[in-house]
């Protein structure tokens, strides 16, 4: 009788033993079928990361090869401070030179006001004393307005300036642009035969949509 009921009193603690370990393990299991992990570690969401310069625009631009244009090679002045320059060529638009510079000017502000107002002054000045130097007969100002150099969608804000320039006998269409780029003066110099009064022509279109991308950032 004694052993039957040792027999009984150890089953029912084995019993209730393997039922305490099973309800441990349903509770709070450390997987499921060794692959799906209840109480997982939460994963930390990653730091955004901040895109800047690393180093200072020293001035430097990848100009962009456009169709209808050949693109010179580049032109450097002894003079730091008048940077460089660069020539488009279209048997259809003329030339467009592009100049990267600071004048001296330590301090160029993002605006179209101050410096780079001055910068337009001068360089209407600048060809008003190239005929007096007599290597244009005339010039005369036609209009003066703020543009956005790639059009409608382009995003680049500059002065503009269009000029009736007369040299030995042909009229001619000169523009200036100037505009700010990250501490620089930029500025366009374009010079082509001149066109009927209102007439737009494609490959300049062309030209300052591709630049206005190249000085959009």
């Amino acid at each position: 009788m004694k052993k039957h009921i040792f027999v009984l009193f150890t089953f029912v603690v084995t019993l209730a033993f393997t039922g305490s370990i099973s309800a441990q393990k349903d509770t709070n299991p450390e997987k499921i079928d060794d692959k799906t992990i209840l109480n997982p570690t939460p994963t930390p969401s990653p730091t955004p990361m901040k895109l800047e310069r690393t180093k200072p625009f020293d001035g430097e631009v990848e100009f962009p090869e456009v169709d209808g244009w050949e693109l010179g090679r580049r032109s450097t002045f002894p003079q730091k401070e008048l940077g460089y320059s660069v020539n488009y060529e279209s048997p259809i638009a003329g030339r467009v030179t592009v100049y990267v510079y600071t004048g001296g000017v330590s301090r160029i502000p993002n605006d179209l006001t101050g410096p780079v107002a001055a910068q337009m002054k001068q360089a209407k000045s600048d060809i008003k004393q190239a005929v007096d130097a007599g290597y244009y007969d005339s010039v005369k100002d036609v209009r003066s307005e703020t543009i956005t150099l790639g059009g409608t969608d382009g995003k680049v804000k500059a002065l503009y300036t269009l000029l009736d320039l007369r040299a030995n006998g042909n009229k001619l269409d000169s523009e200036i642009y100037v505009f700010p780029y990250n501490g620089y003066f930029v500025k366009l110099r374009a010079t082509r035969p001149a066109s009927e009064k209102g007439s737009k022509i494609e490959a300049m279109e062309d030209l300052l949509k591709a630049l206005d991308d190249t000085f959009a950032f």
